[in-house]
């Protein structure tokens, strides 16, 4: 019989083959860790894994099939501290009766040519189609483009930002978190770009979870800051955050963006935009494969929306932050370059930050070159 939290990565995965986005921390086990490990293998390494189960499988593969198949792979594969014997009984245990022979014998192959297998592996294939081409005619340098690859395999890392003075250390565990909130440097970064003078009112469009939120508190303690976020279930999240760290200039607003309205024109607009996330791929390495093409452009409209929405909330020469956890040029630049174009008297404002994180005049850490996620951020003024 499989073990529970193996059976939680197998439903996971079965999620992820009917096209959905299902995530676990495993917060309840003393083997976090351990099984984060499994979970974060799985993804960075799947379509390897995938190349190599389709060496043993005809098309139309059950999926529940497909999910076991995938879990023992992974384990037999890329995590050498799990006997390979383990690795194939459980994922047997968790497949359904009629389809047991057939994962048994595919897992036990892959045992087999194990050695054979590995030789094949290059981190190429940890990527698809889309995300592979669209970045190796970015880097001229061959070197670089697998660096820029590599930098997605790294552990995530994070840092605790304390909320009295907003200086930053490493995670560790056990942390104050009365004082400390832990966040992604460049994430950390974005409410800093610039420090803005005769700040009185602040919108924050898409609030939750509320990390910016409690920056910008932090930062202009005397300004009035309304946070906007859609999703009912987060802005009790960011309510929590903002009582927790004393955030009391904050009033928090469950309502769309879109379709927010008030009678105030804004100095500083923070437009954390919804976005395919493509830069978190250390963090949520599933998303790589759960995203294509076609998502990014569709995503591209809908943040235009929101930078046409937010100019109309912005005091002539007042600032507005856009941005996104992506490093896709429709999500960012050429945004930004769409709305220069419609808004003659738009300007950007280049970041006051290290200028090897800036690129035309626009926060854009990438991730071989920086220690947290794909961001990109725009300042820009009336």
């Amino acid at each position: 019989m499989a073990d529970n939290i193996r059976r939680r990565l197998y439903n996971l995965l079965l999620h992820f083959f009917n096209g959905q986005i299902k995530e676990d921390f495993f917060t309840d086990t003393p083997y976090r860790k351990f099984y984060r490990k499994i979970y974060f293998e799985i993804f960075r390494h799947f379509g390897f894994i995938q190349y190599v189960l389709t060496k043993y499988l005809k098309k139309d593969t059950p999926v529940e099939s497909m999910a076991s198949l995938t879990l023992g792979a992974a384990q037999i594969l890329f995590l050498d501290d799990i006997p390979d014997y383990a690795a194939v009984n459980e994922s047997v245990a968790l497949t359904p009766k009629k389809q047991k022979p057939l994962v048994n014998a595919v897992l036990r192959n892959i045992v087999k040519n194990k050695t054979n297998l590995l030789k094949e592996y290059h981190i190429y294939y940890d990527f698809p189609h889309y995300f592979f081409d669209r970045w190796q005619k970015e880097f001229k340098d061959e070197n670089e483009f697998e660096s820029f690859l590599q930098s997605f395999h790294k552990v995530p890392k994070y840092y605790l930002v304390s909320t009295n003075d907003l200086s930053i250390k490493e995670y560790e565990e056990g942390f104050n978190n009365s004082i400390y909130y832990p966040m992604d440097i460049n994430s950390y970064t974005i409410p800093l770009l610039k420090k803005f003078q005769n700040v009185s009112n602040i919108l924050d469009c898409c609030a939750a979870p509320g990390g910016k939120t409690i920056l910008l508190s932090k930062l202009y303690p005397n300004a009035r800051i309304k946070a906007v976020e859609k999703n009912p279930d987060r802005v009790k999240v960011l309510m929590q955050n903002l009582k927790k760290y004393k955030c009391n200039n904050v009033e928090a607003i469950n309502a769309d963006f879109l379709h927010f309205t008030d009678n105030i024109q804004y100095d500083l607009i923070l437009l954390d935009a919804p976005c395919t996330a493509l830069g978190t791929i250390r963090k949520h390495p599933e998303v790589l494969w759960l995203k294509n093409d076609k998502d990014i452009n569709r995503m591209s409209k809908y943040q235009k929306k929101f930078l046409e929405k937010g100019l109309t909330h912005l005091k002539k020469g007042g600032h507005l932050i856009y941005s996104v956890c992506s490093l896709e040029p429709e999500e960012g630049f050429e945004n930004i370059h769409w709305l220069l174009k419609k808004n003659n008297n738009l300007k950007l404002v280049t970041p006051e930050i290290d200028k090897k994180f800036i690129k035309d005049n626009c926060f854009y850490p990438l991730p071989h070159k920086s220690e947290g996620d794909g961001f990109f951020a725009a300042i820009l003024t009336y």
